[in-house]
This record gives C-alpha cells, sequence and structure tokens, in this order.
C-alpha cells in the first residue's frame, strides 16, 4: 500500500520483485509473462525494466506530444488489454464498501484484513446465492 499523494508508478519494480508464482513443478516463477497497466505506467524506464526480464508490458501509449523514438514503434495487444476489466471490476467493487473506501483502518494490516474479509465475503456470496 502507498500513500495517496504518490504515483503508483514508482512501486512498480518493488511490486514486481516480490511476485512468486507457484507453476505445476519445480521452484515458483518470479516473473510474470505479461504486465498489464494503465497509461500512467507508460514510461521507457518501465518498459525497458519489462524488456530485461522477458516480460511483455501490455500498456497503451500515452496522447501526449512526444518525439518519435528510433527503432520498431510499440506493439500493443488490445485483447490482452481488455483482461484488466476483471481486476477494475474489482477495485470498484472494493470501493462500494465504505470502511475500505473512506479507509477508516490506521495500521497497514487491519486495513488488509478488511479487504481480505469483503473478498471472502463476495466468494461466499457467489457460492451459496440462492439465485439460480
Amino acid at each position: 500500500m502507498s500513500p495517496g499523494e504518490q504515483a503508483d508508478s514508482c512501486y512498480f519494480k518493488p511490486l514486481l520483485d516480490q511476485i512468486s508464482l507457484p507453476g505445476s513443478k519445480g521452484r515458483p516463477r518470479k516473473r510474470c509473462r505479461y504486465v498489464l497497466a494503465d497509461k500512467g505506467y507508460d514510461s521507457q524506464i518501465l518498459r525497458q525494466y519489462c524488456d530485461r526480464y522477458g516480460m511483455q508490458p501490455v500498456i497503451p501509449l500515452r496522447k501526449m506530444h512526444r518525439k518519435p523514438r528510433p527503432g520498431l514503434p510499440r506493439l500493443f495487444d488490445g485483447p490482452q488489454y481488455k483482461k484488466r476489466n476483471v481486476i477494475e471490476r474489482l477495485f470498484s467493487w472494493l470501493k462500494e464498501k465504505r470502511r475500505i473506501c473512506t479507509r477508516y483502518d490506521k495500521l497497514a494490516s487491519s486495513f488488509k484484513a478488511m479487504v481480505t474479509l469483503a473478498c471472502i465475503e463476495r466468494c461466499l456470496r457467489a457460492d451459496f446465492s440462492d439465485k439460480p
């Protein structure tokens, strides 16, 4: 979790360094295949980081005026980017919970526990719903 006044892109590298993806056998992978992010993460440094570790950045280009870079233009995988919708809906649903949206909890551990409880409630509601 980061302070509200700081850009999320500052935490991009430390977050990806903490990833541990379990596989079918062997030790967990440390890198993912794709990095899906919005235009706020469109920077040359982050793209180079992804290239160095063999990750494909799926980040739309910002619409700001800049000089064209030499070489091949960056490809953008539209169908892969649409998978971000699942995550955006999760955040939207979490923000409907008043306690999480306004962040009544002062400690990060308490806030994390409330987010976990909200996700558990959501899963239970989906599994034990009376609706067909």
